[in-house]
């Protein structure tokens, strides 16, 4: 969707009338019918005339087209400036121009990234040649214009009007060499380079004739294209960590039977529920349906409501591929609360139990929750859930609901069950005999089968034998308080068991790849960061949030000591009411010890329940 589409000389009487930034929010109210935030407002009254100038002195022919504030499709980004015309020799050609406010950045760690002030404080993000490169890249992998008219040239630039470089722009953090590959195909430009940009500007789109080219753009489909379809194809091809077996091919089959069924040109909804605990292959069952839908030019993406588990999808899909657009892929659970209806032919979610009412920061629609909006924006939506991995209050995504919510929109439902274990060392056994420690079933179920279970007696040895030993990470419920303030630039060190002269900080919050970052070695994860991941080896350390009674012979989830607020339920009012909160505690560490694939091991801070003789296994 593109806000604003007119000709140069219209832009430049839209700015000197100072007419800008009331034409915009007119067009923002009339195509998106929300409200923009006073700092957007800004970025125009600051940025625009700056490109007005540029636009003015650069002596460009009526029919040069401006493109403002152009949302990529599926996405919350959005191109700042976009201009399109021909040049001196007839060839077509459309520059995108990224604008920055920025008065000074610093080097960062990660490729393309960078540090400078944003929102009141320093922050880590990536360099403005990466950015309007990676725009220019999305356009030409997803807009059908632009790769399957090959006459129109799209390049890119970044224009950081405010910011004086260097004087030795050698010594420039922006021009570092780490940075160099992408400012040597989107260039940068700086506060004194405006005659740099102007002449950039007019050897592209000089002799007007724009507006074909802005249509084009605009009204291009918007699809993946058969380059990127086969990039994401060869990554599934002889690949056995997506092979489907047994029950994962007869759930594969029966979406794939359902799709084929669908009239795309009909109003008809179908919702698919696939009910599966941990390691039941629910993600390679997913994984493979993008994968094929996109090969039969499926408008498609797959959700995960998880930022780390999606982030981890991703770094691994496009390590493999070189694609970094395979991003586009995957969306957070709240990225459908404006999409149309049936906009999509197909949304596959992932970790369904984790659907909120609302998304955070989102503009909130009544009577509407992320489930709604999904089955709403979908011809097919696929839910894979799991009610015992609902870890918080704000956990919405139960199969009764998914299944009310399709059932409110005319969908048609349809239930696949999965019961093979392919985690956990393939070992039903431990997924039977974890369920009956944690739930109290009071069954004789004895530990048994090839998956490395051990209770030790210290955090320390824990740390060692996964860690160390096993290359894993270590994992622990929700007993500690978290505090995000760094001290002294080292994150703090929460997770602290006294009896030991233990302490390790939680995760760190701005690290989304920590299952798969050096840094996470050090660093213990928890439930929001780790659920849907799996590692080879994990090692948990169970809070006083569940103990063990011996007087009752029972587990026992402790109200005071579970520290996570905002998952937290209401305590119960009714003397002889069952607390909520003892289900999602058992629940997190249900999915926190299911976590490894080849074994799992824990240190209880109850000294009961670390010498319970069932959790032993014994």
């Amino acid at each position: 969707m593109i806000i604003y589409n007119e000709t140069s000389s219209k832009f430049i009487d839209h700015v000197l009338e100072q007419q800008i930034e009331t034409v915009l929010l007119k067009k923002v109210q009339e195509k998106m019918n929300h409200s923009v935030s006073p700092s957007e407002i800004r970025s125009w009254t600051n940025s625009l005339p700056q490109m007005a100038k540029i636009l003015r002195d650069a002596d460009l022919k009526e029919g040069t087209h401006v493109l403002l504030e152009y949302k990529l499709p599926s996405t919350e980004k959005r191109i700042d400036f976009l201009i399109t015309g021909e040049d001196s020799e007839g060839k077509q050609n459309a520059v995108i121009v990224e604008l920055k406010q920025w008065g000074k950045a610093q080097i960062a760690e990660g490729d393309g990234i960078v540090s400078t002030y944003l929102g009141g404080r320093e922050r880590e993000t990536v360099h403005p040649s990466y950015q309007s490169l990676s725009y220019k890249r999305y356009l030409e992998n997803f807009n059908e214009a632009l790769y399957e008219d090959t006459s129109i040239n799209l390049s890119s630039c970044a224009y950081l009007h405010n910011y004086i470089p260097a004087r030795d722009r050698t010594a420039e953090p922006l021009l570092n060499d780490r940075y160099a590959n992408y400012v040597e195909q989107s260039p940068i430009f700086f506060q004194f380079d405006d005659l740099l940009l102007k002449k950039r500007i007019n050897s592209a789109v000089s002799e007007g004739k724009g507006t074909e080219i802005a249509r084009k753009i605009e009204e291009g489909r918007i699809r993946p294209s058969k380059k990127l379809v086969e990039a994401v194809n060869s990554l599934f091809e002889g690949n056995e960590e997506f092979i489907l077996l047994d029950e994962q091919k007869v759930a594969y089959e029966k979406v794939l039977s359902i799709y084929s069924s669908l009239d795309l040109e009909a109003d008809k909804k179908h919702t698919i529920l696939i009910k599966g605990g941990p390691g039941t292959g629910k993600s390679v069952i997913g994984l493979n349906l993008m994968n094929y839908l996109l090969g039969k030019e499926a408008t498609i993406e797959y959700i995960t409501p998880n930022q780390s588990f999606r982030e981890i999808l991703r770094k691994k899909l496009i390590g493999r591929s070189g694609f970094v657009e395979i991003r586009s892929f995957f969306k957070g659970s709240a990225a459908y609360v404006e999409t149309p209806n049936n906009y999509y032919d197909v949304l596959v979610c992932d970790e369904a139990h984790r659907l909120k009412n609302q998304g955070h920061m989102k503009r909130k629609i009544e009577g509407e929750n992320q489930a709604t909006q999904i089955i709403r924006s979908s011809k097919l939506s696929v839910f894979f859930i799991d009610d015992e991995q609902v870890i918080s209050n704000k956990d919405i995504g139960r199969f009764a609901l998914l299944k009310e919510e399709a059932e409110k929109q005319n969908s048609t439902v349809h239930v696949v069950e999965l019961d093979s274990q392919f985690r956990c060392a393939g070992s039903g056994n431990y997924l039977e005999w974890l369920d009956n420690v944690l739930y109290d079933r009071k069954q004789d179920i004895q530990l048994d089968g090839d998956f490395d279970f051990q209770v030790v007696d210290s955090p320390h040895k824990l740390y060692e034998k996964v860690v160390k030993e096993k290359g894993g990470r270590l994992l622990a419920g929700y007993a500690w308080e978290w505090n995000t303030k760094r001290v002294n630039g080292e994150l703090p060190k929460d997770v602290i068991v006294e009896v030991h002269d233990f302490a390790m900080p939680w995760n760190d919050p701005t690290r989304i790849d920590w299952a798969i970052h050096p840094e996470g070695a050090d660093q213990i994860g928890c439930i929001h960061t780790v659920q849907g991941l799996e590692m080879e080896y994990v090692g948990i350390i169970i809070g006083n949030d569940l103990t063990y009674n011996p007087e009752s012979q029972s587990i026992e989830v402790k109200r005071e000591n579970f520290k996570d607020k905002g998952a937290r339920p209401a305590k119960p009012k009714g003397k002889y009411e069952i607390d909520p909160l003892d289900q999602l505690v058992r629940n997190t560490y249900k999915t926190l010890m299911t976590r490894g694939m080849k074994g799992c091991y824990v240190y209880c801070v109850d000294e009961e329940l670390n010498n319970m003789k069932l959790l032993k296994g014994s």
